[in-house]
């Protein structure tokens, strides 16, 4: 089936903001854009399509170039624990288990219609054996990944509900607005009626 000319710009627009993100990690050769042409796929999600689904193994990992994803567990009474989100111009996906797929533990979800480009896992795999610039990205996004992980249980451990919401604030100004007050008081660890009093507090 051809593209429609507009699919085709966006799609090509797509490709342009995942060469910014590489060169980014110091992949500016012409190869690596070639590479990265050769094997993502175009996909785009409604609001509330799920990307991967828990208990499932990952077959891709997503580059966002528009919307926005929540990365959530589901207990076994059914209550939701938002653990992370994505948005434009950043990964989804359980890059983690490239080396050794597994059942994913967590959900991903688009909280906004989702444009994408799909990376198979297993494609990309090969690019780490084969390509020493793809592999330095893996072990430069896995690192960043433990930062993350890191703070984030600091923040747990440490920081009362008052002073993670303000870190957010602080860290995310762009992506507050965007989500409901229930996601970004799961993501919090709190509840929606006790972030509603933070909120009236620090105003």
């Amino acid at each position: 089936m051809k593209q429609s000319r507009g699919a085709m710009t966006d799609d090509s627009t797509c490709f342009s903001q995942l060469d910014a993100v590489l060169a980014g990690f110091g992949m500016t050769e012409p190869s690596v854009r070639a590479q990265a042409r050769a094997i993502c796929v175009p996909q785009s999600f409604a609001r509330e399509a799920m990307l991967h689904r828990a208990g499932e193994i990952a077959k891709s990992v997503f580059f966002i170039c528009s919307g926005l994803v929540r990365f959530y567990y589901i207990t076994e009474d059914g209550k939701e624990h938002n653990k992370s989100f994505s948005r434009e111009n950043q990964f989804a996906g359980a890059i983690q288990y490239t080396l050794q797929p597994e059942p994913v533990r967590f959900h991903i979800q688009a909280l906004e219609p989702t444009r994408t480009l799909a990376i198979p896992l297993q494609d990309l795999n090969t690019l780490y054996q084969q390509s020493l610039p793809w592999a330095n990205l893996g072990r430069l996004y896995m690192e960043t990944l433990a930062v993350r992980k890191s703070a984030r249980e600091a923040g747990f451990l440490l920081d009362s509900a008052e002073q993670r919401y303000k870190n957010f604030l602080e860290e995310e100004p762009e992506l507050a607005p965007r989500l409901p007050l229930y996601h970004i008081a799961s993501f919090l660890g709190i509840t929606d009626v006790a972030l509603s009093r933070i909120r009236r507090r620090i105003k």
